[in-house]
């Protein structure tokens, strides 16, 4: 089985973004019907597989691993900030992505190209053609790796996908891990309960590695705490970061910077960082991480505010509206909100209907998301408050407008529910208003991708 074209139809010129693209998310089924991984137990090894084959790019560079439900974007981001303030070329890798594919793989905090992000990926087909079976997630790690080796990073901070234990992450010997606060997400790949999902998540420990963890639920915590112990890692809870004021917003995101500040602080005591307070502390406060308690630019004229976040589960819903509750307290807000359909969708919907009366529901463009009347009719199973409007809007600007004009004056608009609706949102906002983010911003990339979907029908399917 191939990825390549027959012989009268190969083109004589590179492959395009677009082509190369469209061979790397050949097979993705996005609609949750994809269907099993053979043997998933021996997934990391055809990921090593295919990397040895390619001279194992990921030993040419020193790596921080970061897994957990909710944080470990944001964790990760801090960390690769961190490292590139203190002089050291950094890789990141993260997922899924905002507003372009390209995102996910960044060398100094810059997005790669479309052209090399192409050329890897015309490198890498003849090693992913012998090894057919490699999830589609394997694939991108393959170029990330690649790339990460070919920038000549010192340092690469990676987030792993999904849970840990058989993420194609994680193939990497870590110099420290990061465990995020653990929470019931995935419960269809990582298992129903949060000693199941703990367990996952505590598959990236290494003999020996240290690993610095949020504070845990007891149940999540005796977990990691157990494996540790069985891989004589050395596990420590983190401190809240209280240094500096961060960008990002929250309790819960001094957390995500302690785990950070630690991990790094202890690069430099096993000798393999420098270490300077003011560079440390620059490093986590000029950290850009967008959609997590985001409140997007106001345009001259004013209007309502619009906070976007990627909460996807009850307990992220929960820290949202807390964080909001102590930041912008007794200011009534209307919800953009949209889920997946692979979601835990009551408790979130059920949370959202309780905290304001005001809500309108929104379907992305993600194959995933749930349409808008079957949540409106999930909404409706819950005892009607006092004021309560449920209405659906056709697209985002329209939510938006809509929502603007139902929210009381001196109030703001929460988007969120999936990290798709707060990027969409984000894209609709800048349509509204454009010349308002920034020039670096991503926002500026949306739309130039091909659709991940089908594989350009020059290239035959693998």
């Amino acid at each position: 089985m191939s990825i390549r074209p027959a012989p009268e139809q190969i083109p004589t010129r590179p492959l395009t973004y677009e082509e190369a693209i469209g061979i790397l998310f050949h097979d993705a089924r996005f609609d949750g019907r994809a269907p099993r991984a053979k043997d998933p137990e021996s997934r990391l090894d055809r990921m090593r597989a295919v990397l040895a084959a390619l001279d194992n790019p990921q030993e040419r560079f020193r790596t921080v691993h970061v897994t957990g439900t909710k944080g470990k974007g944001s964790t990760s981001a801090y960390t690769e900030s961190i490292l590139r303030h203190l002089g050291y070329r950094t890789g990141l890798f993260t997922s899924p992505h905002l507003h372009t594919f390209r995102e996910r793989m960044r060398v100094d905090g810059q997005i790669i190209s479309r052209e090399e992000c192409a050329e890897l990926i015309e490198r890498a087909v003849p090693h992913l053609e012998a090894n057919p079976d490699l999830t589609v997630f394997g694939r991108i790690m393959v170029i990330a790796f690649l790339y990460f080796a070919r920038a000549g990073v010192d340092w690469a901070v990676v987030e792993v996908g999904v849970g840990g234990r058989l993420d194609s992450t994680n193939i990497l010997l870590p110099a420290v891990c990061g465990i995020t606060h653990i929470s019931k997400d995935h419960m269809h790949i990582l298992g129903d309960s949060l000693e199941e999902i703990a367990a996952e998540k505590a598959g990236i420990i290494k003999h020996g590695t240290p690993v610095f963890s949020a504070p845990q639920k007891q149940c999540a915590g005796d977990v990691l705490r157990r494996v540790a112990e069985e891989k004589e890692a050395p596990l420590s809870e983190v401190q809240l970061y209280r240094r500096a004021t961060l960008p990002l917003v929250g309790q819960h995101q001094q957390v995500n910077a302690g785990i950070a500040f630690e991990m790094v602080q202890e690069l430099h005591r096993l000798g393999l960082t420098r270490w300077d307070d003011r560079l440390v502390d620059s490093g986590l406060v000029d950290t850009k991480w967008p959609c997590r308690i985001e409140w997007l630019p106001q345009p001259a004229t004013g209007g309502t505010p619009l906070v976007v976040d990627c909460a996807h589960n009850r307990d992220s819903l929960e820290i949202l509206l807390s964080t909001l509750a102590e930041t912008r307290p007794g200011r009534p807000f209307t919800f953009v909100f949209g889920v997946n359909s692979d979601k835990d969708i009551q408790p979130m919907l059920a949370l959202a209907s309780a905290a304001s009366p005001r809500i309108v529901l929104v379907q992305s463009r993600h194959p995933k998301a749930k349409p808008a009347p079957e949540l409106r009719a999930a909404i409706d199973t819950f005892e009607a408050g006092e004021g309560r409007m449920v209405v659906a809007a056709p697209s985002m600007e329209s939510a938006i407008e809509t929502a603007q004009g139902i929210t009381p004056e001196g109030g703001y608009i929460i988007g969120t529910g999936s990290v798709f609706v707060a990027a969409e949102l984000r894209e609709a906002w800048n349509g509204l208003h454009a010349g308002l983010f920034a020039a670096d911003d991503w926002i500026h990339e949306a739309n130039t991708d091909p659709p991940l979907a089908p594989l350009p029908r020059a290239y035959g399917t693998i």
